[in-house]
């Protein structure tokens, strides 16, 4: 079996679960038996599943399992059971809550009882959660929570009652996730953990594969993996820096593009480790299945579109501030945002602030982005870095141009200077945040002149990423391991 390792999916998701879901497909194509792991506590998973149209027997959710009726029928077809969600609050005299009471997407009932406390250092009541109960009739899982300073709520003396006719403690949760991947991996042969997120998976499976060498561990890099040099040593990025430390213990490691590959080569060959050129291999984490025809701009207004969530990192202000410049200049451009988060209320002020709101919408989350992207001109983003960027995809796919900082290592990988669009440059440090600004402005404003040759580029780029190419490098992948 191939497990898709990651601790959750929602509503609104990341690149590194819509790279899950492209991979799904390809897998599909290839009849590459799959499961995806969600390890995190997701109420609401089923209902999130069908949105994003992933079966039931696809997926393992190790609440799902530890509380299923039939734990061996739950591996083979999933959870069969689904309810609607709702919610139950119980609030105290002080207008506190105290207790959640939910019905679960899944077949379980879920109780947290708060706890009320008075915290010195800010001088204000606390409410938090103390205990959590998952009941399906006979089965149970409850812990309690305790607090550390660098690590937040941890999870302890977790419960497990009659799973599998037998009752667990575990004291911490790195303690039950042994316990649950030495359980799957005895229920399944040939077993291959694709590890998308999760370092205390990743610690928990190589920690089983030390004594059961059968299984085989890929590492997907979603985001750039190095930081900087310090003293001649690199300093990885937080999420890889355990699997840069256990090496020898990972089969192999997956990256999205060709130049992080040659990136993550040149940096282990300075630190002495060398002769892993077979071990890290370039696979794109999305496709395209059908390609649009070059597109023609007959003039008027340009329509650009962006998407992603709407978080800091992602600089959305910046494609906003871009557009005003635009229009300062006499060029009609409007804009589209498709996504959602914590951004949402300050990018709203922004477009106001600068009298935009005529010409830059906001437009939500979409779950059918491709689709949604044929009514624009141009796709356009201001991410200083992406591992990959599944929405340049999107773009080139519908023949669309794109505008771009120069990111490492989606942008360079996927966008061909005044081929298929413009790459601005742009500096890190803050004082030099609306230069960056301009230098967009003027890779936005450059598409104006060359639309429909760079609409053609678009579509010659997308031919090197059609989905049946990269399944065929998943389906070699696998079977080389």
């Amino acid at each position: 079996m191939h497990f898709f390792i990651n601790k959750g999916m929602g509503h609104g998701n990341s690149g590194v679960e819509h790279a899950q879901f492209y991979r799904a497909t390809q897998f599909r194509d290839k009849k590459l038996p799959f499961k995806m792991v969600f390890t995190d506590h997701l109420p609401r998973l089923h209902q999130h599943m069908k949105e994003w149209h992933i079966a039931e027997h696809e997926v393992i959710g190790l609440y799902d399992y530890l509380l299923s009726d039939d734990p061996d029928k739950y591996l083979r077809n999933g959870n069969m059971i689904m309810h609607n969600y709702e919610e139950e609050i119980l609030w105290d005299t002080t207008n506190t809550q105290r207790m959640i009471k939910r019905q679960t997407t899944s077949n379980y009932i879920e109780i947290i009882q708060r706890r009320k406390y008075y915290d010195k250092e800010k001088r204000v009541y606390q409410v938090e959660d103390d205990r959590v109960f998952l009941e399906n009739k006979k089965h149970r899982v409850s812990w309690h929570y305790r607090n550390e300073r660098s690590r937040g709520d941890q999870m302890t003396n977790i419960r497990v009652d009659n799973f599998r006719g037998k009752n667990y403690l575990f004291t911490t949760f790195e303690e039950l996730l042994d316990f649950f991947f030495s359980d799957i991996q005895h229920r399944f042969k040939n077993n291959v953990y694709l590890i998308d997120r999760g370092t205390d998976s990743e610690e928990a499976i190589i920690r089983i594969k030390q004594y059961d060498s059968t299984l085989k561990i890929l590492a997907v890099v979603h985001a750039d993996h190095f930081v900087t040099w310090y003293q001649e040593h690199p300093l990885w990025n937080n999420y890889y820096q355990y699997m840069f430390d256990h090496l020898t213990d990972i089969d192999l490691i997956i990256v999205a593009t060709k130049l992080q590959r040659q990136a993550m080569l040149s940096q282990l060959e300075a630190i002495g480790v060398s002769g892993l050129s077979r071990k890290i291999v370039a696979i794109p984490v999305g496709g395209v299945s059908d390609i649009s025809e070059p597109n023609k701009w007959l003039g008027g207004s340009m329509k650009f579109v962006t998407a992603s969530r709407l978080h800091a990192e992602k600089n959305i202000d910046h494609i906003i501030q871009a557009i005003s410049q635009l229009r300062q200049a006499g060029l009609d451009a409007t804009l589209a945002i498709y996504g959602a988060g914590a951004e949402e209320s300050n990018l709203v002020t922004l477009i106001n602030t600068l009298n935009l709101s005529s010409f830059v919408v906001l437009k939500g989350l979409s779950q059918h982005m491709k689709t949604d992207m044929k009514a624009y001109d141009v796709f356009v983003s201001a991410s200083y870095s992406e591992g990959f960027g599944l929405t340049y995809i999107d773009a080139i796919s519908n023949a669309l141009p794109i505008a771009t900082y120069d990111n490492l290592y989606g942008a360079r990988e996927l966008v061909y200077d005044g081929v298929n669009g413009y790459l601005a440059k742009f500096s890190r440090k803050a004082a030099d945040e609306q230069v960056n600004i301009s230098r967009l402005a003027v890779a936005m404003r450059l598409t104006f002149e060359s639309y429909d040759q760079l609409s053609k580029g678009a579509h010659d780029v997308a031919m090197q990423f059609q989905n049946d190419m990269i399944a065929d490098q998943w389906q070699k992948v696998m079977v080389d391991l």
